[in-house]
């Protein structure tokens, strides 16, 4: 078994990459780049799912009661708290940056439907605007 102090040196460890990870996203999010995104969207997921299966091996260890019971390892523990609640708050801020996005991308879509053939506009059962081909096709001159 994994003595508990390596393991929460390991969330701490993986906490504050998490961190970094999500600061750099935020960054990529306001430079809108799409490759470092993805990237970025990939390490991010990793780092998740480390930092879940971390938590499970310390919720299952036997001496998990000393979390609570040594100063130590208290602190330790409350350091790493401290540090999901920075990611959550930045990974909160980057979600509204990447709804903020969101909708710029579907206004310029629009004006660029608008401009594209303003005759053959109209509007799809969800209010959204798009443009249909073949409206006009039909005309002789």
């Amino acid at each position: 078994m994994t003595d508990i102090t390596v393991l929460l040196d390991a969330q701490h460890q993986t906490l504050t990459v998490l961190k970094q990870l999500i600061t750099e996203e935020k960054d990529a999010l306001l430079k809108q780049d799409a490759d470092k995104l993805l990237a970025l969207a990939k390490d991010k997921m990793q780092r998740m799912s480390l930092l879940k299966a971390t938590d499970e091996k310390l919720a299952a260890h036997p001496e998990q009661d000393k979390l609570k019971s040594i100063p130590e390892l208290a602190q330790k523990v409350a350091t790493a708290k401290t540090i999901l609640a920075e990611c959550k708050q930045i990974n909160t801020q980057n979600a509204s940056l990447i709804e903020h996005n969101i909708a710029t991308i579907n206004r310029l879509a629009q004006a660029l439907q608008v401009s594209r053939n303003a005759t053959s506009l109209t509007y799809n059962d969800k209010g959204k605007t798009s443009t249909i081909s073949s409206l006009g096709n039909d005309f002789t001159a």
